[in-house]
């Protein structure tokens, strides 16, 4: 009789439960250095860029990550929960950078993010307020969820048809990087045909950005896309999204 004994695969340890002095003083620190770097110029232009008032400091988007990056190494050894409280706070206060900040140390921890996360991400896009946001939250966060739980492709159709522009935005970007890798490709079509009739511009550039991103690996299944929607869709989803297509593609989409 054999003496070998079999391995079972041994379980990653549990990460340790938030820590609310630490949790606490995180935020308070992200909110002391993002108020110190803010400039008026810089929120100006934010705004501009935005096409309307949004709740925002003046940081710099390479400030913005610089403080970012400093608290995802303090949250290495932490894990995903403690992240994600701290994260809420950031979120939930609707400014910019802030949502931007709390994007950037989920999105550094996305390989831990499973479907079960999403109650805790999801009311965190009723508090976006900018597009710069609603792009950050989609990848860095709703497209790690999506990616492990693929039946919140439905969730991501019903915001799509949400009252909130930059809730809209989110559900788009959050199959950026999906399709940029070949993946989830039907379902992001069907989430933008929900909005390739929008009326508001971020949105209409939301979807375009994703188009595009789509439009590196499977170029021949955009164009069809657009070409379908050529004579519904404002002009600007068209002349954006297919910028990356071959020429004769291109031309399909654009009917040239």
């Amino acid at each position: 009789r054999s003496t070998m004994t079999s391995r079972r695969p041994q379980r990653a340890p549990a990460a340790p439960p938030p820590d609310a002095a630490f949790v606490a003083d995180s935020v308070a620190e992200v909110r002391r250095r993002l108020q110190g770097a803010a400039r008026k110029h810089v929120a100006e232009e934010a705004r501009r860029a935005a096409g309307r008032d949004i709740p925002c400091y003046g940081v710099t988007p390479a400030d913005a990550h610089k403080i970012g990056l400093d608290l995802v190494r303090k949250l290495r050894s932490r894990g995903l929960p403690t992240t994600l409280a701290i994260a809420d706070p950031l979120f939930r206060s609707g400014q910019m950078e802030e949502a931007l900040v709390g994007a950037q140390i989920v999105g550094a921890l996305a390989r831990l993010v499973t479907g079960g996360d999403f109650d805790a991400i999801a009311p965190w896009s009723e508090s976006l307020a900018s597009p710069q946001a609603a792009d950050a939250y989609g990848a860095s966060c709703l497209s790690a969820a999506l990616a492990a739980k693929p039946s919140l492709v439905k969730t991501m159709r019903e915001w799509a048809g949400g009252p909130n522009p930059s809730q809209r935005r989110a559900a788009v970007a959050a199959f950026g990087p999906l399709v940029r890798e070949g993946r989830f490709l039907t379902d992001a079509f069907e989430v933008a045909a929900v909005v390739m009739e929008d009326a508001e511009e971020e949105v209409q550039r939301g979807v375009s950005a994703m188009l595009l991103e789509a439009s590196r690996l499977r170029p021949e299944r955009v164009a069809e896309f657009l070409a379908e929607w050529r004579e519904r869709t404002p002009p600007l989803v068209l002349e954006l999204a297919s910028v990356k297509l071959p020429p004769e593609q291109r031309a399909q989409a654009l009917g040239r």
